[in-house]
């Protein structure tokens, strides 16, 4: 059994963006998973709270930059007791030129974000066949 297995389930606090930004409010670095197969990467993104509608992604000069806000779910009310902080979501990845940037999709599903990004033909493995001669 491999060491994260053997730990017990503990509660993880949200991890806040430590750079420095405009925007008001709290910004959460979102947990992410990178998932690799012969044709694309696959980048999957926790973004409790986030709707379709408030997700920005951008791919600008191999940079790919995913930003999402929470709406406050309280409207005119305020919670006594709260363990969940509200606030938006930030990350970064640097991608490379083996991405095929004009078929990147993505799509929201139960609050995780799932992005695509096909790998080009070039970069991608193929077979060669060997001819008998």
């Amino acid at each position: 059994m491999s060491e994260n297995q053997n730990r017990e389930i503990e509660a993880r606090e949200k991890a806040e963006v430590l750079t420095e930004d405009t925007r008001p409010g709290l910004l959460f670095k979102p947990d992410v998973d990178i998932l690799e197969d012969p044709e694309a990467f696959m980048i999957l993104a926790d973004l409790p709270g986030a709707s379709e509608e408030s997700v920005d992604i951008h791919l600008e000069k191999g940079i790919l930059t995913l930003d999402a806000r929470v709406a406050d779910p309280g409207g005119d009310s305020r919670p006594r007791y709260a363990e969940y902080r509200e606030g938006g979501y930030h990350r970064e990845f640097r991608v490379s030129d083996e991405i095929d940037a004009a078929s990147v999709s993505a799509r929201m599903r139960d609050g995780v974000l799932e992005l695509r990004l096909p790998k080009s033909a070039e970069s991608r493995p193929r077979r060669i066949e060997v001819a008998a001669a």
